[in-house]
């Protein structure tokens, strides 16, 4: 398109200086020209400046056709990056949802596992009278700090969120100035909103946020809060969560998360 503009361009500047030649040919020689040769030379004259009117209204055209093929291209350019941008946001959407559905199956499994587990014991095992609470069993055998982490963690992944449940709430009360003070009240926190039991769960999220102001869980535990009172549905109280952990963590998935839900529920 740019050679063939250029070529034109090139045609019509020859049209003009074979006119303005003819010009100064008509200037130096009209004295012996009859009428007859200056009526062709005007003639001629006016068609080269019809060819080059023709010719600029041509190169007006090939711009003005160039500009929207340029204009047209920079759109499907941005709509292009404008789709990938989407198509990333789905792709980060959907490996969330494949990590929760394998989370889900596996604690599915465990307690599958558990219950087989427990029927073999049941089977085998003569009568007891008196049976110790296989909980309080677990939660006394951890021994050490880590080791009761460990227990209720393990509990945790197994699906058994009762015994993690009692393991946890021993855990931040027996060693609640430990390095695992906060990932604990943070477990803790995700046990009770698995069993529904909201009001607890808010205030345990909350926890980690007052007790572990810098800790690394508070970013989480904060986003946590507002799933929390969307399932309460307090709806405002929610919104102001959500808007807080966009605003104070720019740029991380855990933002970008806030915001897909803040656009959900406005």
């Amino acid at each position: 398109m740019y050679m063939m503009i250029r070529k034109q361009r090139f045609v019509a500047a020859r049209a003009v200086l074979a006119l303005a030649a003819a010009v100064v040919l008509t200037v130096t020689l009209g004295a012996c020209a009859t009428k007859g040769d200056l009526r062709d030379l005007q003639t001629e004259i006016r068609a080269l400046a019809a060819r080059q009117d023709t010719l600029l209204s041509q190169l007006r055209r090939q711009a003005l056709s160039t500009q929207d093929s340029v204009r047209t291209q920079s759109d499907q350019i941005f709509d292009f990056r404008g789709e990938i941008t989407r198509q990333m946001r789905d792709i980060a959407r959907a490996l969330s949802t494949i990590e929760a559905l394998a989370g889900q199956n596996q604690t599915a499994i465990a307690g599958v596992r558990d219950q087989l587990a427990n029927l073999r014991t049941v089977a085998s095992a003569p009568p007891r009278t008196v049976a110790p609470d296989s909980t309080e069993a677990l939660v006394q055998g951890g021994g050490d700090p880590e080791g009761l982490y460990r227990t209720a963690t393990d509990q945790m992944n197994r699906g058994s969120l009762n015994t993690a449940r009692a393991a946890f709430e021993e855990f931040v009360s027996r060693y609640a100035n430990h390095d695992l003070a906060a990932d604990a009240h943070y477990n803790l926190a995700d046990i009770l909103f698995q069993q529904e039991s909201f009001e607890e769960a808010l205030a345990a999220f909350q926890e980690v946020q007052v007790r572990f102001p810098i800790h690394a869980r508070v970013r989480d535990a904060r986003y946590r809060s507002g799933l929390v009172q969307i399932a309460m549905g307090d709806l405002e109280a929610a919104e102001e969560t959500l808007e807080l952990v966009v605003n104070t963590y720019p740029g991380t998935i855990v933002a970008e998360f806030a915001a897909e839900k803040l656009d959900e529920i406005r």
